[in-house]
């Protein structure tokens, strides 16, 4: 391993470095340093932005001829749902017409990482070079082409960052640079990783040092991040990613596993060099406490400008399916937004996801019922926050985690020459499908056109006899939702219970079906239904 120490004023240039054995000479490496962009500036992510997430695999197929790579192990399988199936850079260029349509502002991208993994190494979780890309998703060019367009039309790009872990093809995992950059594999790994550990202020040393231990599966080693040397080498190859590639933000994949010194370092070091960068904490929590400390590190002094929202996924996860106990399935959802305190700036910090890539797919939580559905999706984009949603949930694509990440992470309709089903083409969708995507369109461009709604205030009101009602507030209009969770009595709901809230003068326009009213009168909603409401003064 060598070390080596550029100095703030260093010139740009290639310097060899050569290699001796004793006094013999073995070999000359160029070193190229390069020149600093100055011309780039990072969007600012606030709770007017919507998040759409891509796994690049999986979405669109631009370029058939990279689907598989001299030198890379595995090879294009579309049938097996765990397999590579194509999808590239190119794919994601020609989507940008598409997403603006849909109203998107904002794209996540699952790791571009090179993974030469033997198998799964489609979602590039496991990295085998933490400075190669994937040249089955496209060249580094052909990254840095496609964020430049997708900025170019005023969609951001947040990039996925791994410091926890590496794939075991990784190049170091053949001839560690230190024994003890990565913790040896035991009996340690049949536990499963304790998500709350690093963030608990009383945890015991001996805690600590288990949980760091842990892989998470038998080919993804676990990085020691005590090891100067490897810290040092996980921060750097951040600030590259950030430096080539120019994103709006990066995302700290599970940040739980991490341990807080490194996320200390890093985040202060990023903030240092672009202090507009938005820098997202991914932890798995369930409480508000918790999630708050991954954004702030308490006394590690972490600078996370933004943190995921699992409080608020795990109180919605089964709010409105038809199973649940109705009235108190909306209560976690009252609850946990009466948390918000804790957070400096919840609506503009907090990301708010009810699916992922590796959770089950809304559609799905939503037991396939077109009208729960709406429920769901209909509070994700309205409710405080930043929502964020995965690929192809506009247009009802279904999975459910436990059978494996693969069928979650299913291909986008119309990513693939042949495909019957063509979201590029909404004459080819089912009727349901084309009522998903109006739907979902309709909200998310309502939200693009109105972003001071989404970057005001929020009231809630207590739910009671099933029913859940909030405003968003922005300068000149509100939003006012209303939620009928009952799965089988509509409600009526008196205008006068917003009083104190709503102007009775103001114009009501229903911003789904465009119908006109003046004042709220008495409002009768069918079950399981939500009502969204835009209210502009006279």
């Amino acid at each position: 391993m060598v070390e080596i120490e550029i100095t703030r004023n260093a010139s740009p240039g290639t310097f060899p470095i050569r290699i001796t054995r004793g006094t013999a000479p073995v070999g000359v490496v160029n070193f190229t340093l390069k020149t600093r962009q100055y011309n780039y500036t990072p969007l600012p992510i606030t709770g007017a932005d919507a998040i759409y997430q891509i796994v690049p695999d999986r979405f669109v197929n631009g370029n058939p001829a990279n689907d598989n790579v001299a030198g890379l192990f595995e090879q294009a399988d579309r049938s097996n749902p765990s397999g590579v199936h194509g999808g590239d850079m190119a794919g994601l260029s020609k989507a940008i017409d598409y997403l603006k349509d849909l109203g998107i502002t904002t794209i996540e991208l699952t790791p571009l990482y090179e993974s030469n993994q033997l198998i799964l190494s489609y979602d590039k979780f496991s990295p085998t070079s933490h400075f190669n890309t994937d040249n089955r998703l496209g060249s580094l060019d052909d990254i840095k082409n496609t964020i430049k367009q997708y900025r170019n039309n005023q969609i951001k790009v947040i990039l996925t960052q791994i410091l926890h872990n590496a794939g075991n093809q990784h190049f170091f995992m053949q001839n560690l640079p230190d024994q003890d950059w990565v913790y040896k594999r035991d009996l340690l790994a049949i536990e499963k990783p304790n998500t709350v550990v690093f963030g608990d202020p009383y945890a015991a040393a001996e805690d600590i040092n288990r949980h760091s231990k842990i892989w998470e599966s038998f080919d993804m080693p676990s990085l020691n991040h005590q090891n100067k040397a490897l810290s040092r080498y996980l921060i750097q190859h951040v600030i590259w990613w950030v430096e080539s590639l120019q994103p709006d933000g990066i995302k700290i994949d599970k940040t739980h596993f991490n341990h807080p010194e490194i996320l200390s370092q890093l985040t202060s070091i990023l903030l240092d060099d672009y202090p507009n960068l938005n820098i997202i904490a991914s932890p798995n929590t369930k409480s508000e406490a918790l999630n708050a400390f991954w954004q702030t590190g308490g006394t590690n002094n972490f600078q996370f400008t933004h943190v995921t929202d699992g409080p608020l996924k795990e109180a919605t996860k089964d709010a409105f399916a038809a199973f649940s106990a109705t009235h108190q399935a909306l209560t976690p959802i009252y609850q946990t937004l009466a948390a918000d305190q804790i957070y400096s700036d919840a609506i503009n910090q907090l990301i708010f996801a009810v699916d992922h890539h590796s959770s089950t797919r809304l559609f799905t939580l939503a037991e396939k019922d077109l009208a729960i559905y709406k429920l769901y999706m209909g509070f994700l984009l309205t409710t405080r926050g930043i929502p964020s949603f995965l690929y192809g949930s506009e247009l009802l694509m279904d999975g459910y985690a436990p059978e494996g990440q693969g069928f979650v992470r299913g291909d986008f309709p119309g990513g693939w020459t042949g495909d019957k089903v063509n979201a590029f083409n909404r004459a080819t969708l089912s009727p349901a499908q084309r009522e998903a995507w109006q739907f979902t369109s309709t909200l998310l461009n309502w939200r693009k056109n109105n972003p001071d709604v989404f970057e005001g205030t929020m009231i809630q009101l207590e739910p009671f006899e099933d029913v859940y009602a909030y405003i968003r507030a922005g300068n000149n209009k509100k939003l006012l939702v209303i939620i009928n969770n009952n799965p089988n009595a509509p409600r009526r709901i008196d205008g006068s219970k917003f009083q104190f809230s709503i102007d009775p003068t103001h114009k009501v326009t229903n911003l789904i079906n465009g119908e006109v009213s003046y004042g709220l009168g008495n409002l009768i909603l069918s079950h399981k239904t939500i009502l969204l409401l835009e209210l502009t003064a006279p």
